[in-house]
């Protein structure tokens, strides 16, 4: 079992640099439209017409093909002032804890954005933008973050587990509180 969940952990650590690259690129390109969009403005008196709507698709996006990393790398804010004091398999089952409550939340938002997305799909709904984008693609996102994420809260709670089933120190663990960070693309 440590195996697969070596390769588990190792898997979603690809996804969260494949998410970071999506993220960077993503972020680029709103740049890029947004000066666009003013200078257009600004010196020639035209306008894209997309650049709101788009930035705004494109934020959600970068946000959701970043909470993978966010969540591997440890950077979800976290009150642990008394978890702290604990010991090294009490941390670890605090962590499983708290992972397992972030799974479920995951799995509500992944649920509810699926149901959304499924009825944009049936109604065939659209942007009331001038782009009239298909609202499938935007929303998207939503259930493709959130089913990430709570693989990587499932990888959390079983990693941790078995720290603190086996004593094994935290960081040879794995996942989010373990400081295991995947390499930046």
């Amino acid at each position: 079992m440590a195996d697969l969940l070596d390769l588990f952990g190792r898997a979603l650590d690809a996804c969260a640099r494949a998410g970071l690259a999506l993220a960077c690129a993503l972020l680029a390109a709103m740049a890029l439209l947004i000066n666009v969009e003013v200078l257009g403005r600004y010196f020639f008196n035209f306008s894209t017409l997309i650049a709101d709507e788009y930035t705004g698709y494109f934020f959600t996006w970068l946000t959701m093909a970043s909470l993978l990393w966010g969540l591997r790398r440890g950077d979800f804010l976290a009150v642990d002032a008394a978890v702290r004091r604990l010991g090294p398999r009490a941390r670890d089952a605090c962590a499983c804890l708290a992972a397992l409550v972030g799974l479920c939340v995951a799995l509500v938002l992944l649920d509810a954005t699926w149901e959304l997305l499924a009825v944009s799909l049936k109604f065939g709904s659209r942007s009331i933008q001038p782009s009239q984008t298909p609202l499938w693609i935007p929303q998207l996102a939503l259930p493709a973050g959130f089913a990430l994420l709570a693989l990587a809260y499932l990888h959390e709670i079983l990693a941790r587990a078995r720290a603190a089933l086996t004593g094994t120190a935290a960081e040879k663990a794995g996942g989010q509180a373990g400081g295991r960070a995947p390499a930046p693309p």
